[in-house]
């Protein structure tokens, strides 16, 4: 492992399982975490006989993105109890993937590359299963076998 994982600056980034959007404008220096994490079913065999560890995660800073793909991991995330807010559902599995010092914007579609990105803001970018690397592909793959469901991609930033 190299040392620049420790850098804390905008152009740390952590391993190789994501292919982080440098080519992207830029968005002050907010970091920008991604996690895979496999959220229990209702209907899970497996939860039959006790797991023998509930695992919970708390957030620290709100996901981005689409609510849709996350909702069912933090669904009381508006909730006007903090504390329950920031839980989530029972997980089988959260696995960092990837954190750096940097955030990516999205710019408005069609918009003149030398627009200044403060005028075509889009939102910041999330993390797909297209972003990552062959490395993070095989081990999102493995715990996808093993838990018989893909992943929630869990995009959080540091504001």
């Amino acid at each position: 492992m190299t040392a620049h994982w420790r850098r804390m600056d905008r152009t740390a980034m952590t391993g190789s399982l994501v292919n982080w959007p440098t080519r992207l404008d830029s968005y002050g220096g907010c970091g920008t975490s991604v996690y895979a994490v496999w959220p229990e079913a209702s209907d899970e065999p497996m939860l039959v006989c006790s797991p023998g560890l509930l695992l919970l995660a708390q957030l620290q800073e709100e996901p981005i993105g689409e609510r849709g793909p996350w909702a069912a991991v933090f669904p009381d995330i508006d909730d006007g109890d903090p504390e329950a807010a920031e839980r989530s559902t029972g997980l089988l599995a959260a696995l960092l993937l990837g954190t750096t010092g940097a955030s990516w914007a999205l710019r408005e579609p069609d918009t003149d590359p030398a627009t200044p990105i403060a005028e075509c803001f889009a939102g910041f970018w999330t993390a797909s299963e297209q972003d990552l690397t062959a490395a993070g592909r095989t081990v999102v793959d493995a715990l996808t076998q093993s838990y018989g469901r893909p992943p929630v991609l869990l995009t959080v930033q540091d504001t």
